[in-house]
């Protein structure tokens, strides 16, 4: 009877938190476009199981409801549906919920959950890339889609190593001709002028001083610093998502109790939905490495909000 209980439970507030058992939410997967293999997968629905609970009523308030009891005696009727459900667990058989899963122990006595497939409304679609003949053709580098550039490198080689020679060859022969050179007319020239007196001549008084021109002066302009560019993009991960705002409050609670202050309340814009997200600020190149971080750390699919 349990099993069925938790199963409405958790249909009606997509999440149900079963004391000294577990949580079980249902989690909703977006649409995702694969460029590799072309095809186009509707939203789905994912039922998850985390070993951590906390009695938040909704058992017990669900009990009192379909079996018209006060809540003392459904608290009682409740920890008697728990002890059989444990007791079930404890045989080492898979216990079924209906249009969930299934619960089992493994040898070191952890719950093992193998979730079943929820129905989908809508099957993957195949698309094909629509080619233009004004647009590049786009090619693969992994997953990631770049448009095909041919980069061509022209050098020319230049022999410098030759060259450098030949020049420093040349300077070997022409260095010590004009050192020669030199020398032999400096002593012809000190012979011819040994004769002759040196005559000094007086500038006229009357020859008009030439004015000399102050400098220009010279004005610093200022270098203005270009602003720096920035890729970085902000964006949040979410791993969790509920249709009710007090569920997705109590969660967020429970998560920061848990350790994890970083998670924030996410409200899409047309407030149909609240999310479990954790914000990041990256370059795009490292969505993928944040991405993984988030799955890693909740075990939860992931996905980007902008």
């Amino acid at each position: 009877m349990l099993q069925q209980y938790i199963t409405e439970v958790l249909f009606k507030q997509q999440a149900c938190s079963v004391p000294q058992v577990g949580t079980f939410t249902i989690q909703h997967i977006p649409a995702h476009f694969s460029v590799v293999d072309q095809l186009l997968t509707p939203p789905r629905q994912q039922v998850t199981f985390e070993s951590r609970w906390e009695d938040d009523g909704s058992c017990l308030h669900w009990i009192s409801q379909r079996e018209n009891l006060i809540e003392s005696v459904a608290a009682f009727k409740m920890d008697k549906y728990l002890q059989d459900f444990r007791e079930s667990l404890q045989t080492g058989q898979p216990l079924d919920l209906p249009g969930i899963g299934s619960l089992r122990l493994d040898a070191l006595g952890q719950i093992l959950f193998t979730p079943q497939e929820l129905p989908d409304l809508w099957q993957p679609i195949s698309l094909q890339p629509v080619l233009r003949p004004d647009v590049a053709p786009k090619v693969l580098q992994g997953n990631t889609e770049v448009v095909n550039h041919e980069v061509v490198e022209h050098t020319t080689v230049v022999p410098e190593e030759f060259e450098s020679q030949g020049r420093f060859r040349w300077w070997w022969v022409a260095v010590p001709a004009v050192v020669i050179v030199a020398g032999v007319s400096a002593w012809l020239l000190k012979d011819q002028l040994s004769g002759y007196s040196v005559v000094t001549t007086t500038p006229p008084t009357d020859t008009p001083a030439i004015a000399a021109v102050p400098p220009i002066p010279v004005v610093d302009t200022p270098v203005v610093a270009a602003a720096p560019v920035s890729d970085s993009i902000d964006y949040l991960v979410v791993f969790q998502t509920f249709r009710q705002r007090e569920t997705a409050e109590k969660s967020l609670q429970k998560r920061i109790a848990w350790g994890y202050p970083e998670v924030v309340l996410y409200t899409s814009t047309d407030s149909s939905s609240y999310s479990l997200a954790v914000p990041f600020r990256t370059l795009p190149a490292d969505t993928l490495m944040a991405l993984d971080s988030v799955k890693t750390r909740f075990n939860m699919p992931v996905h980007i909000e902008r």
